[in-house]
């Protein structure tokens, strides 16, 4: 039997993450043989996307269970459907879960034991260096993409003149926000891509509303990644989670300027 763990190394002793989305390795383990496939993490962090791209890349590896600290049950409830048995709660290092699991013990969810690691000679490192380390990893990960952004953007200045911009964004606030959430709905991304990009568009004269309404879209909808959320959670639940993204950018976005005092 194959299960799926979100690790922060790509072996058998390394840590468990809390979150898909923030896991650096997805190791898919035959509990028969003991090996496994280890798979880099999506090269972003903290978008909701990330956590989606590595289920779908745990079902396509043919995993039949997912052991993890935490996902969204109505995530959970979709990948049962699909037979993929969803088990939470658990933390600690990667073989002692794999070790629980193939001996039928109860995991923690099941148990109502939230532990930690349990390998008495190999104690959980202090909460302040975990969190060190996990900042760390994420600041250095994200470097390449923020550098990625801030060339796109200069590519963007050089070849899209203003015109087209004020022509596409025509300063009509409910017409604006449709067309920031439209953009930002194909383009997928993280929130700290969609800082730069945002200070990027307001540099370049897009209204307030429709940087606002782009950035609410770029986090929360994926369209680039629908194929992928629809194989892994179901078509039904993957466009009613867009659309509903969709819909709550457009009443969310006015809402935030206006408090903003932007309005």
């Amino acid at each position: 039997m194959k299960i799926a763990l979100f690790a922060d190394a790509p072996h058998l002793d390394a840590r468990l993450e809390q979150k898909p989305g923030a896991a650096r390795y997805l190791l898919v383990v035959d509990t028969e043989t003991m090996a496994f496939e280890a798979v880099p993490g999506p090269a972003r962090s903290g978008g909701p996307g990330a956590g989606v791209e590595l289920l779908s890349m745990a079902a396509g590896m043919g995993a039949q269970a997912i052991l993890v600290g935490y996902v969204a049950p109505p995530i959970a409830a979709a990948l049962e459907k699909k037979g993929i048995r969803v088990i939470t709660s658990v933390s600690g290092r990667v073989r002692d879960h794999i070790e629980r699991f193939r001996e039928g013990m109860p995991t923690p969810e099941e148990d109502g034991v939230h532990t930690g690691d349990e390998n008495v000679a190999d104690p959980s490192p202090s909460p302040w260096k975990e969190a060190l380390q996990k900042t760390s990893r994420q600041v250095l990960g994200m470097l390449p993409i923020l550098t990625g952004v801030i060339l796109l953007l200069g590519l963007f200045h050089a070849f899209v003149p203003e015109s087209g911009l004020t022509a596409f964004f025509s300063g009509q606030r409910a017409l604006d926000i449709l067309r920031g959430a439209g953009a930002g709905s194909v383009l997928a991304g993280n929130p700290v891509n969609s800082y730069v990009l945002g200070r990027g568009l307001l540099d370049m004269g897009v209204s307030l509303s429709a940087v606002t309404a782009f950035m609410l879209s770029w986090v929360f909808v994926g369209l680039v990644q629908l194929p992928a959320e629809m194989a892994t959670l179901g078509a039904r639940f993957a466009v009613t989670r867009n659309v509903a993204a969709f819909v709550s950018t457009l009443a969310a976005a006015p809402l935030i300027v206006w408090l903003a005092g932007g309005w």
